[in-house]
């Protein structure tokens, strides 16, 4: 198989910030039924995850990827993460990264 073709997903558990709610029109679904995410590309939804710890505030939030391919799914992956971190996602100890092959 040719790297290009390589399909992948990812889940990236992250606290989103109050903000992103009241300004940004993040909306996020219970868990496995995600909502698409305003300021990420099409495909891209936010759902509920209860294994993150919010207790210094925000909002649990896991950003589900569609099925992503090659090279340009890589680099979208890494472009969501700059615009997550733009928007003021935040991680700790309790969030990690899933990657679903």
């Amino acid at each position: 198989m040719d790297a290009k073709d390589l399909t992948f997903g990812i889940e990236i558990e992250t606290i989103a910030p109050d903000s992103a709610v009241l300004n940004d029109h993040l909306r996020i679904g219970s868990y496995r039924h995600g909502i698409q995410v305003p300021y990420l590309p099409a495909g891209w939804t936010a759902e509920a995850d209860g294994s993150i710890n919010n207790s210094n505030g925000g909002h649990r939030c896991e950003i589900v990827s569609p099925v992503l391919r090659g090279e340009e799914g890589l680099k979208q992956a890494a472009d969501v993460l700059t615009t997550l971190e733009t928007k003021g996602h935040r991680v700790n100890a309790s969030c990690g990264v899933h990657y679903v092959e």
